[in-house]
């Protein structure tokens, strides 16, 4: 379990995603993450590169991205905790 939170800005009127806890299985990376649109604990998710590898975004069970941020974060929380 890590100590390290990133706080990431979800949008412009101060919403805010939450992320920790990245492990590496497999090739696939998974974080747990929740915002502030709602009261939900955090969840852990798998997350995917996009837009020529420079972001992650973490997809609903339809596809749908519900959250793109840069990759930069998980790299962040990668070398925080390690």
């Amino acid at each position: 379990m890590s100590k390290t939170i990133a706080c990431i800005p979800a949008d412009n009127v101060g919403n805010l995603l939450y992320l920790k806890d990245v492990r590496i299985n497999n090739k696939k990376i998974f974080v747990k993450y929740k915002s502030t649109y709602n009261d939900i604990p955090f969840r852990e998710a798998e997350i995917y590169s996009s837009d020529a590898n420079t972001n992650f975004t973490i997809n609903g069970d339809d596809g749908t991205v519900l959250y793109r941020f840069a990759q930069s974060w998980i790299v962040y929380l990668l070398e925080s905790n390690s």
